[in-house]
């Protein structure tokens, strides 16, 4: 059958392809040039046969044309090539064989022929252990290595080593049979990593302990753009492989990348916290290093909006010293948190009484007065509970009194607490009320008691209707959230100053509104212990009941609409953490 000069007779494509040996042998044997033939990427057919792993077919194609081992295709791609990238042991295995046998005359001359066939590269430059590697051929890559181990010193055209590929996929067998059979095998990546780079990247911890037992040289090289392993394990919070690569070598928490941040910058900035505790726990000055605009890890932490971070560095004592630390626009942490907005984080920094807030940028600014600026150019602040963030955050009168940039603030604020304080007085009768109706309750039981004389005199008459012991429950848990938003009221009245009255105020609101709920379910299922299977009054306590929890609903919508309860809870959760330092501190 005819073929162009730019394909390969079909017939020969299709017994290369399927394997028909017979076929094959009896095609050559009446045409022997077919042989020659390429396909239109130049694909000879010991090619096709190795792509489709037929290894009879491959012995039958070299026994008649040994040079076609060697013939590379458009992509300069060996038939060794596209075998290792299969992964067919059998053809690599043979065609290794053939090659290093071939001359029975000369045997050193055979070895180099060998060794130069295996070493042929691609367009990519990639030699057939690169193939079998990234490809995760472990056999074919063993086997390889064992007949030539310098295969592992070559690098691509990307600058990829075979040990870089074989750490980027996760191939330790692949990964240790290189490191043992080569000690100088190369490490190269792309972009100028390493082997150890990509194994950190990749999260495989185990190629990770590998490298740093034979190379362990790694940690302190750095990518095109001065990056180095420890730099991207902290910037994917890797906590384990952090730990790891301090023990061996300290030194590169201090190095800076390109664009000048190190290793507990991009923790921070990302929320690491567990991983700067690493680092500060091998270097407790690394803290004192800055990025290019001299902002520290509190800086970037504000920034980024890293409340986690912010909590810890301020609870760290060897980070003490970024408190107010100053950028080189002599912008402290408290600045920053002002500029950017960042309200619960201005709220830590404004509870810690070490920082400083009279401290002055360049520009002769406080926090205070930057707040003033952004609102005067109609920069509209997040939705608080006050009219601005130092409205949220009423400033200690001991340095306010100074500044009367904020008298109008400071009415709107007066006048605001004053409200809340007006309330908290009504809401704590409503929760004495609701205790002393609760307690009462509790002590006139449903139905009464027994004063029968004998064993059970004294005891409720329906203490084993399941009612009854429902009134019990909600009586109870009702007694219990009034009482505990009595005491927060109180509390918050005698302890607090005005700026965290509010959080008080809120929380015994909510306590508040679970007793409500529960002394209308203690109502409802008090009548029905004493009326049970009455229709009338199934129907009459489910339309109170449902009546009462609307109106309880309403209270709680107007209370969320006032506060949110969740900056409530994060209030008291920051002063329990604050607490708990302190415990700590003491001997």
């Amino acid at each position: 059958m005819p073929s162009s000069k730019n394909s390969m007779d079909p017939r020969l494509y299709k017994s290369a392809k399927s394997g028909d040996v017979c076929f094959l042998k009896q095609l050559l044997n009446d045409d022997p040039m077919l042989l020659y033939q390429l396909t239109p990427r130049e694909n000879t057919a010991l090619h096709i046969a190795g792509q489709f792993g037929h290894k009879n077919v491959t012995a039958e194609i070299y026994s008649r044309c040994m040079s076609l081992v060697t013939q590379p295709n458009l992509d300069g791609d060996t038939p060794l090539h596209v075998a290792a990238r299969v992964g067919c042991f059998s053809i690599v295995n043979y065609l290794v064989r053939e090659t290093l046998s071939m001359s029975q005359v000369d045997f050193r001359n055979a070895n180099n022929s060998m060794t130069e066939t295996l070493r042929i590269r691609n367009r990519g430059n990639n030699t057939v252990l690169h193939e079998a590697v990234r490809n995760g051929h472990t056999k074919v890559a063993e086997f390889l290595l064992k007949m030539d181990p310098k295969l592992a010193c070559f690098e691509n055209e990307a600058g990829e080593s075979p040990l870089y590929l074989a750490a980027r996929e996760g191939l330790l067998d692949i990964l240790n049979q290189i490191l043992q059979s080569s000690p100088a095998s190369a490490h190269g990546g792309s972009d100028g990593q390493t082997a150890l780079h990509a194994a950190v990247v990749e999260r495989h911890f185990g190629v990770v302990e590998s490298l740093l037992r034979f190379k362990q040289q790694l940690i302190k090289q750095a990518d095109h753009q001065g990056k180095t392993p420890l730099y991207y394990a902290a910037s994917l919070g890797d906590h384990k492989t952090v730990q790891r690569l301090l023990e061996l070598d300290i030194s590169t928490a201090y190095v800076l990348d390109k664009q000048g941040y190190s290793p507990i910058h991009v923790a921070a900035s990302k929320g690491y916290t567990n991983v700067i505790r690493e680092i500060v726990g091998h270097c407790p000055d690394s803290g004192e290093l800055v990025d290019p605009y001299g902002r520290n890890a509190l800086h970037i932490a504000i920034f980024n909006g890293q409340t986690e971070v912010v909590r810890y560095i301020l609870e760290t004592a060897e980070l003490e010293g970024l408190i107010n630390q100053p950028d080189f626009d002599g912008n402290t942490p408290f600045h920053l948190s002002t500029i950017e907005r960042k309200t619960w984080i201005l709220c830590y920094l404004k509870w810690d009484g070490r920082v400083n807030p009279r401290s002055k940028n360049k520009y002769g600014q406080t926090a205070i007065e930057i707040d003033s600026s952004i609102k005067e150019a109609n920069i509209t602040p997040p939705r608080n509970i006050m009219p601005s963030i130092w409205g949220h955050l009423r400033t200690p009168p001991s340095w306010l009194d100074n500044i009367k940039v904020f008298s109008r603030a400071d009415q709107e604020e007066a006048i605001a607490m004053q409200t809340y304080k007006q309330m908290g007085q009504t809401l704590l009768m409503v929760a004495t009320l609701i205790t002393t109706v609760t307690f009462a309750a509790a002590f006139t039981m449903p139905g009464g008691y027994n004063n029968d004389v004998g064993p059970d005199q004294g005891q409720a008459l329906l203490q084993s209707n399941n009612f009854f012991k429902w009134f019990i429950i909600t009586d109870s848990i009702a007694m219990t959230c009034s009482i505990i938003a009595a005491c927060l009221l109180f509390w918050g009245a005698v302890n607090s100053n005005e700026s965290s009255y509010v959080y008080y105020f809120t929380s015994a609101a909510a306590l508040t509104y679970f007793a409500l709920q529960f002394t209308a379910a203690s109502f409802t299922t008090g009548i029905l212990a004493v009326m049970p299977h009455q229709q009338f009054v199934e129907t009459l306590g489910t339309l109170i009941g449902a009546a009462f929890h609307v109106i309880t609903l309403l209270f709680l919508s107007q209370l969320v609409k006032m506060f949110s309860l969740p900056e409530a809870f994060r209030f008291f959760i920051f002063h329990l953490c604050k607490l708990k330092c302190k415990i700590k501190k003491k001997p």
